[in-house]
């Protein structure tokens, strides 16, 4: 390894010497050459063997260039070979190398020049093969945000490992951007890369990350990407260092964030996590290595890949857990539709005898829309309006009178809010108590009338029977004095098609009056 000592703190020319010796006569030596800035020329043995853009000591003369290199070395004379590396640099803010040089055997430099091009080419199609099908899922089903943020993520991701070091997609397709577009390029979509990547884990987890929280810290990343587009290019890389530290910030709050849903035990979290250690991991380390505090190898395309396994896997998954869901939800609708057709088949005929007057009081109730706002019961008016279209009905049917007992009390001792907070819990536990071809009225204050159809005498009991045993569980917690609240209930029962609904409304009627004079607090029969 020769080190990167051949930087440059800003604009001009410099020339570099290193004297190779104890090199075999025999064997050609090769030289992997990471990108310079901006332009640079490599002389052996006085002999030019490699070259990146235009070196000139007139800066406006330099022309810059991309991508790493290799470079096969002349045979050694006496063991030894002379190199001469000319820099020059007047686009960036600092030049020179930014990686070590390496040196070895020209067949082991060339092999590993060949399989970084392929290594980066597979990675990058990989991320854009990836990016084109969530896109595409995303175009077909747009509340899939999960999948259009990790779309773009690496569609990002994959157009920067496809220009950068080796430039696999310039090989690829044999051409280049123009420069200045390209380092622009370079720079923005590594400041892009954040916020796509906190906006989908926003969308795997929008209970645990805010919206607010998502628009502010994507503001530094976005402001950065408009700079470099605004701002020359010798200023913005001057910005390089804090660039670096706003990547190195997104690898911290995203660790953040996933370590929060691991510990709320969030779905798909774990592979999620796991997947993101991998690049997080070389992301610090490149971080470093560009900022020469360590030397190596890149390391971030083998997180890559480690990345994009973990998420197709966490794919896969998903949509597997989906296909569980709608195989065991179709399930249920057929074993529902059996039983459905069984209940239908058994009571056809006793259905098309009410369906006429049931119909007409649907039909009604949805007209009047007579509702006590309270209780959320039917209104007097609303109610009455019921037993008259219900008038004929075949079906046997019980009558409810109850009447809250000492309400006039609540009124007096704790308000009338808190009056209003019985009758309204009164009401929900009516409601809770409700069949569907029941009906349920507000007569006014504290009086109900309940209509239950299809009902004996015993099944009328059994209905008050458990109204006053859930009458006990009623809580009051802004006026704990309240007392249990009890109620007189009277019972009438009959068929609308041979009795009067005003004959059923009075016997109950009477019947809690009975109940009120014989100390409240139960039901009787009329």
């Amino acid at each position: 390894m020769l080190g990167s000592s051949s930087d440059m703190p800003g604009q001009g020319v410099a020339s570099y010497r290193l004297q190779l010796s104890g090199l075999s006569d025999r064997e050609r030596m090769g030289l992997y050459i990471p990108e310079i800035s901006t332009a640079f020329r490599l002389f052996a043995n006085r002999q030019l063997v490699a070259s990146g853009g235009v070196v000139s000591e007139n800066l406006d003369e330099i022309e810059a260039y991309s991508g790493d290199q290799w470079a096969l070395l002349p045979a050694s004379v006496g063991g030894k070979v002379t190199l001469v590396l000319q820099v020059a640099n007047a686009k960036h803010f600092s030049g020179g190398a930014w990686q070590s040089l390496t040196l070895g055997k020209a067949s082991n430099i060339a092999e590993r020049f060949n399989r970084m091009l392929v290594y980066e080419g597979v990675v990058a199609g990989l991320m854009l093969i990836m990016a084109l099908l969530l896109l595409l899922e995303f175009a077909v089903d747009t509340r899939d945000r999960a999948g259009l943020w990790l779309g773009l993520f690496a569609c990002v991701l994959g157009l920067r490992i496809s220009i950068s070091s080796h430039g696999a997609l310039y090989w690829l397709f044999d051409f280049n951007f123009p420069w200045e577009w390209h380092i622009r390029l370079v720079y923005i979509t590594m400041l892009l890369t954040p916020v796509f990547f906190f906006g989908w884990l926003r969308s795997c987890y929008p209970r645990d990350i805010h919206r607010r929280t998502l628009v502010i810290l994507s503001i530094p990343y976005l402001a950065s990407a408009l700079l470099c587009l605004a701002l020359e290019i010798a200023w913005f890389t001057a910005l390089l260092h804090i660039f670096s530290l706003l990547i190195l910030a997104s690898v911290l709050i995203g660790s953040g964030w996933l370590l929060r849903a691991l510990v709320r035990k969030r779905k798909g979290a774990w592979f999620l996590t796991l997947g993101l250690l991998c690049p997080a991991v070389a992301v610090v380390h490149d971080v470093l290595l560009v900022n020469r505090e360590v030397q190596g190898e890149p390391w971030m395309y083998g997180g890559l890949v480690v990345f994009v396994l973990a998420q197709s896997i966490n794919f896969l998954m998903f949509r597997v857990w989906q296909r569980r869901q709608i195989e065991s939800l179709s399930r249920q609708l057929t074993q529902a539709n059996r039983e459905l057709e069984i209940r239908v088949s058994e009571r056809t005929q006793d259905l098309k005898d009410k369906a006429e007057a049931l119909q007409n009081a649907n039909a009604q109730l949805q007209v009047l829309a007579n509702i006590d706002a309270l209780t959320g019961l039917l209104n007097r008016r609303a109610f009455i309006e019921q037993m008259k279209q219900l008038t004929g009905l075949h079906s046997q049917v019980a009558m409810l009178w109850i009447d809250l007992d000492k309400f006039k009390e609540v009124n007096d001792n704790f308000g009338h809010a808190a009056g209003d907070e019985v009758l309204r819990q009164f009401g929900a536990l009516l409601r809770s108590l409700r069949r569907g071809q029941d009906r349920m009225g507000r007569l006014g204050g504290e009086e109900f009338a309940l209509l239950l159809v299809d009902c004996d005498l015993d099944g009328a009991q059994r209905f008050v029977h458990r109204l006053f045993e859930c009458l006990k569980d009623l809580q009051f917690t802004e006026w704990p004095e309240i007392e249990a609240v009890t109620a007189s209930v009277g019972i009438s029962v009959g068929s609308l098609r041979h009795d009067r609904w005003e004959e059923l409304m009075s016997a109950a009627d009477h019947a809690m009056y009975e109940v009120k004079h014989s100390g409240r607090n139960g039901f009787r029969v009329a």
